[in-house]
């Protein structure tokens, strides 16, 4: 059996030359689980780039509002058709040499489908994704200060997740205890992507 194209990543081009490009890291959990700050680990650890949906988001304001359908106005920005366009011109102006955590990308299968068609442009190299698991009755917790829809945020993660093992049943997917200490967490994600 052949591997699924969205398996394969990516060997990103810069203007004058090509080169590999280290792994490729699906980052996913539900809220509070530590999954941006395990993101920003594997940055300043091994130095990874790091391609949060939120901060893609959050610099690009303008480009959900006209993109989105009228009826649609109060979905969640990250199942925006906008946001595919986003990150492929984050990955093309990324330095992808030591590999690349997509955080919070991938939340639909229409994601997947355009993940799968950046095989096109990048040569990705096989996803990894990491599910940093927290039971439902921790999740949230680390944010109970903040103005935020726990509940809402739980079963967008729960129909993410859902939606990767889905649409890609042959993912490589890595589960970690996410409710161990901050540094447990990424020692486990470490010895990961070292095997």
């Amino acid at each position: 059996m052949s591997t699924p194209p969205y398996l394969l990543v990516c060997r990103a081009a810069v203007p004058s030359a090509a080169y590999a490009a280290g792994p490729v890291v699906l980052m996913v959990g539900p809220p509070g689980s530590g999954r941006s700050t395990q993101a920003e680990t594997l940055k300043n650890g091994p130095g990874m780039a790091v391609i949060s949906a939120h901060a893609v988001i959050a610099r690009n304001p303008q480009k959900f509002p006209k993109n989105r359908i009228t009826p649609l106005q109060g979905v969640d920005p990250r199942l925006d058709p906008a946001l595919n366009e986003s990150v492929e011109q984050a990955l093309q102006s990324t330095d992808l040499s030591e590999g690349v955590v997509l955080d919070g990308y991938l939340a639909s299968q229409i994601q997947g489908d355009h993940l799968t068609a950046l095989r096109e442009k990048f040569e990705l190299q096989r996803a990894i994704i990491i599910q940093l698991n927290v039971p439902n009755d921790t999740v949230g917790r680390p944010l109970k200060d903040q103005n935020r829809d726990i509940e809402q945020e739980l079963k967008d993660y729960h129909r993410e997740f859902d939606s990767i093992r889905q649409y890609f049943p042959e993912a490589d997917i890595r589960t970690v205890d996410g409710t161990k200490a901050r540094e447990e967490v990424a020692k486990q994600i470490r010895k990961i992507l070292q095997n």
